[in-house]
């Protein structure tokens, strides 16, 4: 076993030293971050302790697999080799400069996955931080960085993706600033989302809206903006409320449309629904605004099943408050997926700093996010969702603002 320590001034750059000296088979055993300066390098830099089995680095050199060698043969070889002279510390100095990362990763397609084999070693080896990699051994800015994602409760292994990549190819400006590492993070979480899909209404057919989720989650106020938004384009809009446990949600409902000037109807019932669709086929838009269910009720779900079948919605919005922990939203998405939800809608953004579980079920599920929704207020706070939407939002914990600052 050849055991060796190298330093150099980032994660990639040691990473590739290691490669370069010892092979891909080199198994990383140890990193830290130097903290302070002596024989071993600078403060700031990165020190990873590598080993490779003999027998591996002499097949690398020559392409050959080595001869396996009698037990005997291989005891009496460990004096000789406990005799051999300790290799001298490499430095950032004494290390050739290395070529940039992209260029590596260009040339040799299978380096990225033996980074990732050896920050998954390394990781099993000395534990990890929700974002795979132990923070204290990354760059400051991307240690920061790693530590918000596993507060702000994104999925651990999306975490782990973020920070590979970034310790692969952190960008230009590489770890020096936080604002272009984050606008760097949020692309990759953007690129793993589904196409986001806003609800269009062209006037020509009839378009039909189902609101669901689970009991206040925001789908009153949510189908009083959405019906706002679409009155201000001057279509013609009809509210249906299907709610009829919530104390207060018929009024509230009903208070909307006095405010925005359209019809509310109720329907307790699928017959009752089928009867009100009817009376309304001559709209531009119908928004169907659920009551509340439990996940877990299987009656719930086949009476709202029952209505949606008469409502005959094009879109089924799954509304989700985002202040909700990430195990919730995967049981709200998980209990109800069977009634044909196909969009995410995210209520009350304005009520939390950490958008990581929102990032999370819409990377996991696939599913396209329609609008985010700040506050109560009617009309306004609608905002028509983007693929960077959600992932700028966690990174900046605002919805508004940029990945950049």
């Amino acid at each position: 076993m050849r055991i060796k320590k190298y330093v150099a001034d980032s994660m990639p750059e040691v990473l590739k030293l290691v490669k370069n000296d010892l092979g891909p088979k080199a198994v990383v055993l140890n990193t830290r971050t130097l903290g302070k300066t002596g024989i071993l390098g600078k403060k700031g830099q990165v020190e990873v302790t590598a080993a490779i089995d003999g027998s591996d680095r002499t097949a690398a050199r020559t392409g050959k697999k080595p001869a396996r060698q009698a037990p005997e043969a291989t005891a009496a070889s460990q004096p000789a080799r406990q005799q051999a002279p300790r290799p001298r510390p490499a430095t950032a100095a004494q290390a050739p400069s290395p070529a940039p990362v992209a260029r590596a990763t260009t040339a040799d397609p299978n380096a990225l996955a033996r980074i990732s084999a050896q920050l998954n070693e390394l990781q099993a080896r000395i534990g990890g931080s929700g974002a795979g990699v132990p923070a204290g051994v990354l760059p400051e800015t991307l240690g920061t960085l790693a530590s918000q994602m596993e507060q702000d409760d994104l999925d651990r292994s999306l975490a782990s993706h973020v920070v590979k990549e970034l310790l692969t190819d952190p960008g230009a400006e590489s770890y020096k600033a936080a604002g272009p590492l984050k606008k760097r993070a949020a692309a990759l979480l953007a690129d793993r989302m589904g196409p986001t899909k806003e609800t269009i209404v062209t006037g020509k057919i009839r378009s039909v809206i189902a609101l669901v989720g689970t009991s206040g989650a925001g789908k009153t106020t949510a189908a009083a903006k959405l019906a706002a938004h679409f009155a201000g384009q001057d279509k013609s809009i009809a509210l249906i409320s299907t709610d009829t446990d919530r104390v207060g949600g018929l009024e509230q409902i009903r208070a909307y449309g006095r405010i925005l000037d359209l019809p509310v109807e109720t329907a307790y019932t699928a017959v009752e629904m089928r009867v009100v669709m009817q009376e309304h086929k001559d709209k531009d838009l119908v928004i169907v605004d659920t009551g509340g269910i439990s996940p877990e009720d299987e009656n719930q779900k086949e009476s709202l099943k029952d209505a949606l079948r008469e409502a005959a919605p094009n879109e089924i919005h799954l509304v989700i408050s985002a202040p909700t922990g990430l195990r919730q939203m995967r049981d709200a998405v998980d209990g109800l997926k069977e009634v044909g939800v196909d969009r995410l809608l995210f209520t009350r953004m304005d009520e939390t700093t950490r958008y990581g579980a929102a990032c999370s079920i819409a990377i996991e599920t696939g599913i396209s996010v329609s609008y985010v929704t700040n506050s109560r207020m009617v009309p306004g706070d609608l905002c028509a969702a983007e693929s960077l939407t959600l992932p700028k939002a966690l990174f900046v914990r605002s919805l508004n603002g940029t990945a950049e600052s």
